[in-house]
C-alpha cells in the first residue's frame, strides 16, 4: 500500500499528522484549564463552608 503512495499523499499524511497533534495539545490545555479552574472551586467552597461551620459555632472558648 504505501509503495504506492506519491509525494503529494506523503505530504497529506505529514499535514494531518501535524493538525492531529496541534488539536490533542490544544485539548490537552484546555481540559487541563477547566480541572484547574474545577478545583479552585471546589476549594473556594470548602473554606466557605468552614467557615460558616466556625461561624455557626460561635466564639471559641478556651
Amino acid at each position: 500500500m504505501f509503495e504506492e503512495w506519491g509525494q503529494i499523499e506523503w505530504l497529506i499524511l505529514a499535514v494531518d499528522v501535524l493538525a492531529l497533534y496541534i488539536v490533542y495539545r490544544f485539548l490537552k490545555k484546555r481540559i487541563q484549564l477547566k480541572l484547574d479552574e474545577v478545583e479552585a472551586r471546589q476549594r473556594h467552597q470548602l473554606i466557605q463552608r468552614r467557615k460558616s461551620a466556625e461561624d455557626a459555632k460561635g466564639p471559641h472558648e478556651d
